[in-house]
């Protein structure tokens, strides 16, 4: 095999064509290997192998910058720059996460866990390089979505002007390209040629100084070729399409880019199939997009099906995700309900302040987008919900502790960034039955209401359900105290257990707002008292310390014991390591008791 032999991807430029024809073959099947081993994004990059082949056969990274959106279409990167022993534990421990990363590799110029940023960073890298007189070639690979999210058009609007600048658009057929005949792809293949790109430049540049009234109509002239580009309008000098998976003409036409210092940025539209090579990925695209371990009767199907269950008898309800339908389990939502379903794209600023609009039509909006990704739309949750009290309603998915997704999903920061917002409601279910009723309970919520939870299976209930927008005290016992909140409280169960301790058990369930007064009374009668919340501290314990320092409650404040997550990203993919690293483990959690008991004799 070709591919055990790369150890850098200058050994590739050795290749000949059909070498390097067979080396994309070797790629395909280890992705589609290790993707069913470990799990990972599959389908983006098999649609990518070609392109990022011919990438590193004519450009020089690292010299060269290399930058991904998303960057889970950067596998065949990884396996060409020496990590192939660490592609083989592919978001596993001792593995490299799915995504490119500075810290693990001096080829990697970016982080990439999240869309449509390439262009902004590569921008910025642009200009760093021309402030120090530095030249290297800067390539963008843009992709799955990318152009969906708003961030991409605010950079565009900053381009012009950029030289040696490539971004190359990986289109597999999510309507951005527009159909071309016979005559528009031939003409549009000789202005890619170097003669045509040359030829271009030469009399661009010659027209510019003497007859600007002439350039603008040849101009006019080749966007009639080639019909009009959104990217031309932007300054960017449009090239395509081109076969994303032809070797030699992308080879060619790179060649050609790097050869020739165009005066302008570049910006190269190749058509690619999604899971191109492998049968199952190429038919469908979107549930082959990513391969995973499948859970049973997840929280995320407990919410999809509920929530089509409510919009039967109730016509004001809606559903809004940022290209994320499946993962957020609207599937089932958008099928029964086509009208009142909205996929926005790769834009949770605008999921947000959309949903926003809609509430102040009398609709109830439930937007559900992962924790991770809801921090883009910090200002909206603010500005255009909060503000006005809106009854819109997050559905936090993905909340807490990411697993083998790795540290650019982390969901530990939703509470703390909630919990600032006045007439914000913070929900967060324990079981399955929790989440049922907490869903009937936001329907005819009066203002803004979020309810999170993790990616997991879902619990059976172990108390007797009934939520009144209250605590539950779900255990009784004595000397602790434990307040736990969301799907931790099945630790805290297999901690009891562990540790032989008999603690009263507190199944928070609304983090805010949080009956303090009530509280207090309980929590004078224990010793100790332990806060667990699968989140950064300021969270829930920051809402708990603020109201014990302001009501004077010094003598609670000194029991407590706060068990909270590193605000450090973990660098560990595996969720029970990820978990015991802030002591949040069933294990870590027995420790605490344990700790505790002998702190009380």
């Amino acid at each position: 095999m070709f591919l055990h032999s790369i150890e850098s991807p200058s050994d590739i430029k050795k290749m000949s064509l059909k070498d390097l024809e067979t080396l994309c073959f070797e790629l395909r099947s280890e992705i589609v290997r290790i993707t069913m081993k470990n799990g990972g994004h599959l389908g983006s990059n098999l649609g990518t192998v070609e392109l990022i082949v011919a990438m590193h056969y004519v450009f020089d990274c690292p010299v060269d910058k290399f930058i991904f959106d998303v960057g889970h279409q950067s596998y065949v990167h990884k396996f060409l720059t020496n990590r192939k022993d660490l592609m083989e534990n592919l978001r596993q421990e001792n593995g490299t996460t799915g995504f490119p990363n500075r810290t693990e590799s001096e080829y990697d110029s970016f982080i990439g866990g999240h869309a449509s940023t390439s262009l902004s960073a590569s921008i910025g890298i642009a200009k760093g390089r021309d402030l120090k007189n530095e030249k290297f070639n800067i390539l963008c690979l843009l992709g799955d979505g990318s152009l969906s999210g708003g961030m991409i058009y605010e950079a565009l609007n900053n381009v012009s002007n950029i030289k040696d600048f490539i971004v190359i658009l990986n289109d597999n057929q999510m309507s951005i390209s527009r159909s071309v005949g016979a005559m528009k792809k031939h003409l549009s293949k000789l202005l890619l040629s170097k003669s045509g790109l040359l030829l271009r430049k030469k009399i661009s540049k010659l027209l510019r100084h003497r007859f600007r009234f002439v350039e603008k109509i040849i101009k006019n002239s080749i966007s009639s070729i080639k019909g009009w580009n959104i990217f031309e309008e932007f300054g960017l000098q449009y090239l395509g399409p081109i076969d994303g998976h032809n070797l030699k003409e992308l080879i060619e036409l790179f060649q050609n880019l790097k050869e020739i210092s165009n005066h302008k940025p570049v910006i190269v539209h190749a058509i690619t199939q999604k899971g191109k090579g492998h049968a199952a990925a190429e038919k469908d695209k979107s549930n082959m997009h990513g391969i995973g371990k499948t859970l049973q009767n997840s929280y995320t199907d407990v919410f999809g099906q509920h929530l089509a269950h409510l919009a039967k008898y109730d016509e004001k309800i809606v559903a809004i995700t940022a290209a994320m339908k499946s993962g957020t389990g609207l599937s089932l939502f958008a099928q029964q309900f086509p009208s009142r379903f909205f996929d926005v794209g790769i834009a949770e600023s605008h999921a947000v302040t959309f949903a926003a609009g809609l509430a102040t039509e009398g609709f109830k909006p439930y937007v559900a987008i992962y924790s991770t990704f809801l921090q883009r739309a910090f200002d909206q949750i603010y500005h255009d919900v909060v503000l006005q009290n809106l009854p819109v309603r997050f559905v936090i998915d993905r909340a807490g502790f990411p697993g083998p997704d790795g540290k650019t999903h982390a969901g530990i920061y939703d509470i703390s960034m909630l919990q600032n917002f006045p007439n914000m409601t913070i929900l967060s279910p324990s079981s399955k039955q929790e989440l049922v009723h907490m869903l009937n309970f936001s329907q005819n919520h009066a203002g803004p209401l979020a309810i999170r939870f993790p990616k997991a299976s879902a619990n059976e209930s172990i108390y007797n359900q009934h939520f009144d927008g209250n605590f539950k005290i779900v255990l009784q016992g004595e000397g602790v105290l434990i307040l736990s909140i969301g799907n931790l409280l099945c630790n805290v169960y297999e901690a009891i257990d562990i540790s032989k301790t008999k603690p009263t058990v507190i199944d928070v369930r609304v983090i805010q707002p949080f009956p303090f007064a009530e509280f207090f009374i309980v929590a004078e009668k224990y010793q100790h008292i332990v806060i667990l919340e699968e989140g950064v501290f300021g969270g829930f314990a920051t809402l708990l310390m603020e109201n014990l320092i302001v009501n004077k409650m010094h003598d609670i404040l000194s029991k407590i014991v706060f068990v909270t997550a590193s605000k450090v990203p973990t660098t560990s993919s595996v969720h029970l390591i990820q978990q015991e690293s802030s002591g949040l483990s069933a294990e870590k959690i027995a420790e605490t008791l344990i700790d505790l008991q002998h702190r009380s004799i």
